[in-house]
């Protein structure tokens, strides 16, 4: 039974979340990294989801490449792939430590490692920001698309969540909804190309079982793809963020203490 849900539940995240990257805010990284965490370690389940990910961009660039504006991909993308970089080396570094704490008393938790402490705090700290009236708001000066891809850059090659950060500095760039969804799937697109081979590098071989688990969420992230693509003129999600947050909050959680 266990063998049959795994599947089933990967691949109903991988397509909800690909509709809905079209017009929540939200990413596929967001919230298909926190479900890989239960079934692989976090370090393979940061790749797994890059590669998920990777190819879902690459779909969406090509259904959309027409619409992005160059002068702010030149602008942003410089620093962010730079940084990607340097992101991705912290994680390989970070995935290499051991357990650095246990909590007593409860035999359901297990030692947490560096990297899963991190992955966890980032992801509570950006189910915060969304679950904030003033989180929503945030952003940042016109023209700083360089602190902006640094950011973007580094947390996406660190964690994969790039989206938040790029959305904040792009917000007060005046573009059009079509442009901006389409300049920021190529900057994704980009950062996933940095920081992928930096991933495999230090992979020890254990990928190489959970491809047909990488194969299906990819299927079911096209299939999302084209439903978003054709939705997102007609229908608007509302109070998706607030249970995608809360979604991120428990999982963080679980993570920092052990249970995942």
């Amino acid at each position: 039974m266990e063998e049959l849900y795994i599947p089933i539940l990967i691949c109903f995240i991988s397509f909800m979340a690909s509709v809905l990257t079209f017009f929540s805010g939200f990413g596929l990284g967001t919230m298909l990294l926190p479900v890989f965490c239960l079934f692989m370690p976090v370090e393979l389940a940061v790749l797994a989801t890059a590669v998920v990910h990777l190819l879902n961009n690459s779909l969406k660039f090509f259904l959309i490449r027409k619409m992005i504006d160059r002068s702010v991909l030149l602008s942003f993308g410089i620093s962010a792939v730079c940084a990607a970089f340097v992101g991705a080396l912290l994680q390989d570094y970070l995935g290499s430590g051991g357990i650095v704490y246990q909590l007593n008393g409860f035999e359901y938790l297990s030692g947490v490692k560096l990297l899963s402490l991190v992955i966890g705090v980032l992801m509570i700290g950006f189910a915060i920001l969304d679950l904030v009236p003033w989180g929503k708001d945030i952003s940042f000066r016109k023209g700083q698309f360089f602190t902006g891809g640094l950011l973007s850059g580094f947390f996406g090659g660190l964690s994969g969540h790039q989206g938040a950060f790029r959305a904040a500095f792009l917000s007060k760039s005046n573009l059009s909804a079509d442009v901006f969804i389409s300049t920021s799937v190529c900057l994704s697109l980009l950062i996933d190309v940095v920081r992928i081979p930096v991933y495999l590098n230090s992979n020890d071989g254990t990928l190489n079982s959970h491809w047909e688990t990488i194969i299906l969420a990819c299927v079911f992230a096209f299939l999302g793809s084209f439903i978003g693509k054709k939705l997102f003129t007609k229908k608007k999600v509302k109070n998706v963020r607030f249970i995608v947050a809360l979604f991120l909050l428990v999982m963080g959680t679980g993570m920092i203490v052990g249970f995942i």
